[in-house]
């Protein structure tokens, strides 16, 4: 409950209302002042409807909300009569679902009202639509509903392929422009590599190394995802053996007249369901599908027979609402009227109790058929305490030499591509250098000897010697960083992973603490619900010292109520009379609408026979006193 008026309070505090309330605020608010919050919600859904609760009519405010309701096509239940005396009232228990019903649907609601303004039929009293001019407009006004029907479902569909039309185009300039963005990256990596040489193996390498990254990637998510499952098992694990533990803990202290006292209450429990809930249940169950048997069997529903099913069940209504009062006025001169409502508290408290049993012995069954499934999914073994330590432990020494192996590969990895590079590097040169040897050789032959070529391949071969040596304390430097890089990462992973716990343990506490919180507002609620209820108690108690201490205002009000008893019977007999007078005067139109029904097909069969009198060859001719037809 304190949900939905946290949602209703919340609605109302943002535009278009703006109503600054809060929970207690708002909850404290009198039956005027709820009308009134209620009829602002229906004049925001239809603002051709506005209404001040203070300067209007009672029963016209009830007229204009049940209308307003009936067009929006609010359920009022299974007691409408219920529903709307606590609607006049201003009823918490009655207007609280209404706003939560407006504000869930307001604007599915906002276009029911607009299409109610155009939809919704005038009535009009059948003698009125005898008149021929009235039916033929009243047909017309039926005739523009429909255009109006078509025209609508027109817009709408017209206003959904606009919007489709749109977000395509939307879509279509977006891509438009990625697509631009796309190419003039690749234009300007395409002029970087143009002379850049073996740029197909860096594309290649590139091409590995995005690879291994996703690769990384997946992995690292399928780590965190392992890490889950398994914090996941473990809290699962912690609880089953709490769980566990308690059980055999209450075993324990048992004893065998606790267990047999238990049991007992057990097969009490199981006998009330069977010989009276379970009874009373299939009873009710039966009785609907023999009605919904009826209705299926039976010719279908007009609306005739829906208004007279209508009629008959509001009088069933008022038979019972009388028949239950004259019961309460017979047992409320007697003793045994306390014993009977204490006895309903209890059968409905047995009851409920009997409910919240069969629900927790359905989720206890659940409960049990999943941890079936996951023992025998699991091999159908718990493991113990010790086991599950050892595993851990074996779980963590294998993270860690899988870390120093994965670790090793890297550093590995990284210095075969370096020493690759080099190798590459190097070819090239000697490729270069071997060209210029050939090239100089062949172009100037005569001018160096066989020695002096020796003598430049020796200085070219210590010079390559001289940069592998210069080039492997670098080697040995980048493995170095390579390892502390490594060592960071692994160092951030832990920390991640403590950050992690810290979070999640945070959070479990703040949601504990906010358990607390709502348990401590449910306990403030009822305190203060049974501080009411006290309250209330301790005034009916002084009105009764009141009333025993002042006998001759007791008589006073005995007579004032013998009055209005009085005036009541006497307003019945009125209103008796009026029904009888208002059913007299329904015979005598319905009769008088029969003789006009006999009259119209009269004159219609007059009609028909002169047409086809005319259509075979005769001619009319009209007289002030009469009509004479000449056959030629």
């Amino acid at each position: 409950m304190s949900e939905k008026l946290r949602y209703i309070v919340s609605e109302l505090n943002t535009p278009p209302f703006s109503k600054k309330y809060n929970l207690i605020s708002f909850d404290s608010l009198s039956p005027e002042e709820l009308l009134q919050v209620l009829s602002d919600v229906l004049t925001e859904i239809d603002e051709a409807n506005k209404i001040d609760i203070k300067n209007e009519d009672p029963e016209e405010i009830t007229v204009w909300l049940l209308n307003m309701l009936r067009v929006l096509k609010y359920d009022p239940g299974t007691d409408p009569d219920g529903f709307r005396q606590g609607l006049v009232q201003g009823e918490k228990l009655i207007i609280h679902p209404i706003l939560e019903w407006l504000f869930q649907n307001i604007t599915e609601l906002k276009k029911r009202a607009y299409l109610a303004k155009y939809l919704v039929k005038v009535e009009i009293p059948v003698e009125i639509l005898g008149d021929r001019d009235v039916a033929v407009l009243y047909e017309q006004y039926e005739a523009l509903i429909e255009q109006f029907k078509t025209a609508h479902k027109e817009l709408t569909n017209l206003k959904a392929k606009s919007d489709h039309a749109a977000e395509l185009r939307t879509d279509i300039e977006a891509m438009e422009k990625e697509k631009e963005i796309v190419l003039a990256k690749i234009h300007r990596m395409e002029n970087k590599l143009e002379n850049v040489e073996n740029k197909e193996k860096f594309l290649e390498a590139a091409h590995k190394v995005r690879l291994e990254r996703e690769r990384q990637r997946e992995l690292a998510q399928q780590r965190e995802r392992e890490l889950r499952a398994l914090q996941e098992l473990n809290e699962h694990y912690n609880t089953l053996t709490r769980q566990i533990s308690e059980s055999k803990e209450s075993a324990q202290n048992m004893t065998t007249e606790d267990v047999m006292q238990k049991l007992e209450e057990q097969v009490q429990m199981n006998e009330y369901i069977a010989n009276d809930k379970l009874p009373s249940e299939f009873d009710i169950l039966k009785e609907e599908v023999e009605m919904l048997q009826r209705l299926a069997d039976g010719p279908p529903l007009t609306q005739t027979r829906v208004e007279e099913l209508r009629d008959e069940v509001e009088k069933l209504q008022e038979n019972l609402a009388a028949e239950m009062e004259k019961s309460v006025e017979e047992s409320s001169g007697t003793d045994i009227a306390p014993f009977r409502h204490q006895a309903e508290l209890i059968a409905r408290k047995k009851a409920e109790v009997a409910q919240r049993y069969t629900e927790a012995k359905a989720k206890l069954e659940k409960l049990e058929g999943e941890l079936k499934i996951k023992e025998e999914a699991g091999g159908g073994k718990v493991v113990s305490d010790s086991e599950y330590s050892d595993y851990l432990a074996n779980l963590k020494v294998r993270n860690t030499v899988y870390k120093a192996k994965k670790a090793i590969m890297s550093s590995l990895k990284a210095e075969s591509g370096i020493l690759a590079r080099t190798v590459d590097i190097l070819k090239q040169k000697s490729q270069s250098l071997s060209m210029v040897t050939e090239v100089s050789s062949y172009s100037d032959p005569e001018n160096k000897s066989k020695d002096e070529i020796i003598q430049e391949i020796n200085n070219m071969n210590a010079k390559i010697t001289a940069l592998k040596a210069h080039l492997i304390p670098k080697l040995a430097e980048v493995k170095k960083k390579r390892l502390e890089y490594n060592e960071l990462l692994e160092t951030h992973m832990e920390s991640k992973k403590q950050y992690d716990a810290k979070i999640a343990s945070f959070e479990s506490k703040i949601a504990k603490l906010e358990q607390e919180v709502k348990e401590l507002l449910k306990k403030d609620t009822a305190d203060r619900s049974e501080t009411s209820a006290l309250q209330a108690k301790s005034d009916i108690i002084a009105a009764l010292l009141e009333r025993a201490n002042s006998e001759e205002a007791f008589a006073h009000a005995k007579d004032k109520l013998s009055h209005r008893v009085t005036e009541s019977e006497r307003e019945s007999e009125k209103l008796k009379e009026m029904l009888k007078e208002a059913r007299l005067e329904h015979e005598k139109n319905s009769r008088q609408m029969k003789h006009w029904k006999n009259l119209h097909e009269i004159f219609q069969c007059k009609m028909k026979c002169l047409e086809e009198m005319k259509q075979k060859g005769g001619v009319v001719k009209k007289t002030n006193v009469a009509e004479t037809l000449v056959l030629e």
